[in-house]
């Protein structure tokens, strides 16, 4: 087996920690080395926000972001316009601020009776009318009361793939862990509450973020020395010193600045960083199971980032992938992987929970070459299925199977 090596670019440095049983983890680079990132946001915008909170945020440098609804920004346009004019982001919390109808105020806007068109609509004009007050076209996006459907029962639809769509990211309410940045869904980022807390209490969430290398959003309303629904001044003011110092290692910036950053980051580490999901058919039916979306399971097992491949090192490991199979029927099997001439020869099983394929690795010529042949068929059931590739025999701890870089399914119906 060939030793692995870390993949270094000229924009981060991949940390990678051994973990027996799932392979590799890989810690999210931030700018400048920083140890987290933070989002302050505060929803509907509120009458303190512009005459309390902002002037706060802009004596210390801060830009946060306000997801506003246009008809309260009209209540005071020069403050809130201001707030555009020192940096803050102004971002999309819809027209009229639908919630379920359990809530009787918002009983004749009630997203039970919502449907996802209608939602886009309004969504859209929100997007207007906020450019047309205030000269930015939100990228991001709230979900009012945290909520992301429209219906009831069998006509209840996510608004998640709508979100999406339309926007860079979309945050939620009321949330208990700060977002993953290499994981985590941007439509769908965690919001966690601010308000009515002190600065002991948010700093528990920022000490977990930073010990773990996660993205904080936070999430408020008002921005006043007390009341309901209202992030403290004090708390802002202890929190604002806080990530001003450079030794905590902070990196304090509005949702869509930092959206953007992940995004680009990833992209830019995804053929390099195992990070298992769901593996679903592109668009002509066919499957690609690469190293980067498997499982890897064993004593040994490890990814290795500058091969974008598996490698064995004991009989015991193996590589698992949840899939998602868009029909039932037959698929070929096409492996890609190296092996030294030494290694060569021993067996392996491709299978699923009702099929499975046999084999012998061929050799490639050595570890550095790479080698695509078919391995034979394996029939799917349509929907999920979980695919396992081991050895046929453990052959202990001397020696290795063979690099695994993909296996390809195309579809034979």
């Amino acid at each position: 087996m060939k030793p692995s090596k870390i993949l270094l670019s000229c924009f981060f440095i991949l940390l990678y920690v051994s973990n027996p049983v799932l392979g590799q983890e890989v810690k999210f680079p931030w700018p400048e080395g920083k140890k987290m990132a933070l989002s302050l946001s505060f929803d509907d915008a509120r009458a303190s926000n512009p005459t309390h909170g902002i002037p706060l945020l802009d004596q210390y440098g801060i830009r946060a972001t306000f997801f506003v609804v246009p008809q309260s920004v009209q209540n005071n346009l020069e403050g809130w316009r201001k707030a555009v004019a020192s940096g803050h982001e102004m971002a999309n919390h819809s027209i009229v601020h639908p919630c379920s109808g359990n809530f009787v105020w918002s009983r004749n806007k009630a997203l039970e009776n919502y449907t996802l068109d209608k939602m886009r609509t309004e969504l859209l004009q929100a997007n207007f009318e906020i450019e047309n007050l205030l000269g930015v076209k939100p990228t991001v996006y709230a979900y009012p009361c945290g909520q992301m459907y429209v219906g009831r029962g069998p006509y209840a639809q996510s608004l998640v793939p709508l979100i999406s769509e339309l926007f860079v990211a979309g945050r939620g309410w009321l949330a208990e862990a700060p977002v993953d940045p290499l994981y985590t869904d941007m439509a769908q980022l965690t919001g966690i509450e601010m308000d009515n807390k002190s600065f002991d209490q948010i700093k528990a969430y920022i000490d977990q973020a930073a010990a773990n290398g996660q993205w904080l959003v936070l999430a408020g309303h008002e921005t006043n020395d007390s009341g309901r629904q209202t992030t403290y001044l004090e708390t802002l003011r202890q929190l604002a010193a806080y990530v001003n110092n450079p030794e905590n290692g902070i990196w304090v910036a509005p949702i869509g600045e930092i959206a953007d950053y992940v995004q680009a980051t990833r992209k830019a580490m995804a053929d390099t960083v195992n990070m298992p999901q769901l593996v679903r058919a592109a668009a002509d039916g066919t499957l690609h199971l690469t190293a980067e979306n498997g499982r890897g399971v064993g004593p040994r097992i490890e990814y290795m980032p500058d091969w974008r491949a598996f490698g064995w090192f004991t009989g015991k490991d193996q590589v698992e992938w949840e899939v998602d199979a868009p029909h039932s029927g037959t698929y070929q099997a096409v492996m890609e992987w190296s092996v030294s001439d030494e290694e060569s020869g021993k067996g392996f099983v491709f299978e699923s929970s009702t099929d499975g394929i046999k084999g012998r690795v061929e050799r490639s010529g050595s570890w550095e070459t790479f080698k695509t042949l078919s391995i034979g068929k394996l029939k799917l059931q349509g929907g999920y299925n979980k695919l396992v590739f081991r050895p046929e025999e453990d052959f202990g701890s001397v020696g290795a199977l063979l690099d695994l870089k993909q296996i390809t399914l195309i579809p034979l119906f």
